[in-house]
């Protein structure tokens, strides 16, 4: 099986990984959730009004003077934020409630929106005080951007369960069971505001029964099943089909043709999935609007106007890379203590990768694993495997194994947030399209390393590069940092 097949299969499986923690969506029932922006929009402001009450509780603990008008001031200044947060947030769709991969993308907007409402109230407090208490204030802010983000992780799957089953939805049939295929079941499940309910994907080249394929997501949850065969009347028919969205990329032009007629004579909706571009071009990309004429211009090697970008990421890398390192200065030795009292061997694992435009390097990690075991094997899949040494389970749990990769970062071979390095003979077997990942630096955290896809190896999920690389600015490398931190912190 060549590299982009097994990609393609990757996250198909012949049956749920974890029956009693999965969930199929498909002819189950739900009632039609009517009320999702005004719910949306209040969490966002209990979220503010619950920040800024912890910033003056906080405020008081240390000892700070609090008098009625410092108190008065912000009040004034949530009321302001608050206004200029859902003004803003529903410019940057915010309340639109529709699902992008890991809901990073809405962190960004978050993050975004958040620091422009700040500026917006501090300017509005200024105008009206002399002297306004700028600590208490920042402090506000500072609680308010992460306590919205966790209250909308925690809500948005409740929304998405209890809106995306609406029996009043049109039932909708993925023809094909690819990446673009899963991407698009991901979106709809988990974008209540969409008007199309999933029922199910159809292989027509597949034989194997009883197969589902998975949203992507930080767990392996909902699911669809893959329906095997040739689309015709009576599949349509059992399944009650009214719309058809074709996310087959090998599907040649007779074929789809065929089904064009087939769901015009029965008066089924009909849409095109993915790179339908000439010559094949796929990958990560950005859409102009030229007189009228949509343009789109793949990314090939470095992209144009990142320049301003890139400098100010390497700062910034720089700079939290160095706090880290000397901020966790005696764990590093505690760890290294650890490792040599459980196994015999060096405290650092070296391993060549590749990285930014095919450049060869060694990648840093704490030793987790017994140095009998060979260097380039598949890493472990579970803290039971025998090659894992007894303070290798702690660190692969914790993901302090990663921590000297802040030592690749300082020398400029990584980033903090980026696709996983690659090992040389899986970027051997790259195509071009593959090779597209090698655009950027490789980064300690990414889509990859956040999602339930980590369980396969690295090539086997290169949608979340591409992604990244399509998407990639500095809300979003701040949002992934932060998903990370505060949601998926987890090992093996």
């Amino acid at each position: 099986m060549d590299l982009q097949a097994r990609m393609e299969s990757a996250y198909v499986s012949p049956a749920p990984v974890s029956p009693g923690q999965t969930r199929s969506f498909v002819d189950e029932e739900s009632p039609a959730l009517s009320l999702v922006v005004p719910l949306a929009i209040a969490m966002d402001l209990l979220a503010i009004a619950m920040s800024g009450a912890g910033a003056l509780s906080i405020w008081r603990t240390f000892g700070k003077f609090t008098d009625r008008s410092c108190t008065s001031q912000l009040i004034s200044f949530c009321v302001l934020y608050a206004i200029a947060f859902v003004l803003l947030g529903a410019r940057e769709n915010l309340y639109r409630n529709e699902h992008s991969l890991l809901r990073v993308l809405e962190s960004s907007a978050v993050l975004r929106v958040s620091m422009f409402s700040y500026v917006l109230a501090l300017a509005g407090i200024y105008v009206t005080t002399h002297s306004p208490p700028g600590l208490l204030l920042l402090g506000a802010w500072l609680l308010a951007t992460p306590v919205i983000l966790v209250l909308r992780q925690i809500m948005q799957p409740l929304i998405s369960r209890n809106s995306a089953l609406d029996l009043r939805k049109r039932r909708m049939l993925i023809v094909g069971s690819g990446s673009d295929a899963r991407r698009i079941l991901s979106y709809l499940v988990h974008s209540p505001d969409q008007e199309l309910r999933p029922v199910g994907f159809l292989d027509e080249q597949g034989s194997e029964p009883d197969r589902v394929i998975y949203t992507h997501g930080y767990r392996f949850r909902e699911h669809a099943p893959v329906h095997c065969g040739i689309l015709d009347v009576a599949l349509l028919a059992r399944l009650d089909i009214s719309d058809l969205f074709l996310a087959d990329p090998h599907m040649n032009p007779a074929r789809r043709a065929a089904i064009a007629e087939l769901a015009a004579t029965m008066g089924i909706q009909i849409s095109d999935v993915g790179p339908m571009h000439p010559n094949g071009l796929r990958g990560p990309s950005f859409v102009q609007h030229m007189d009228g004429v949509v343009v789109r211009s793949f990314f090939r090697g470095k992209a144009a106007g990142r320049s301003a970008y890139e400098v100010l990421k390497r700062v910034i890398d720089f700079v939290l890379a160095s706090s880290i390192v000397v901020m966790t200065a005696p764990l590093w030795v505690a760890i290294a203590i650890g490792i040599k009292l459980t196994s015999r061997g060096p405290v650092l694992f070296r391993q060549e990768r590749i990285g930014r435009h095919g450049k060869a390097f060694v990648m840093y990690k704490f030793r987790s694993m017994y140095t009998t075991a060979p260097k380039y094997e598949r890493s472990p899949e579970d803290s039971r495997d025998p090659r894992i040494t007894p303070a290798g389970r702690f660190l692969r749990k914790t993901s302090l194994d990663e921590l000297p990769q802040l030592l690749n970062v300082l020398k400029g071979e990584m980033a903090l947030v980026g696709p996983r390095p690659e090992m040389p003979y899986v970027v051997k077997q790259y195509t071009p399209y593959e090779a597209q990942r090698l655009s950027v630096l490789p980064g300690i955290t990414g889509f990859w390393q956040l999602s339930a896809d980590r369980r396969f190896v690295i090539h086997e999920s290169l949608e979340y590069d591409l992604y990244y690389i399509e998407h990639r600015g500095l809300f979003l490398d701040i949002a992934v940092v932060l998903h990370t931190l505060i949601f998926a912190m987890k090992g093996i």
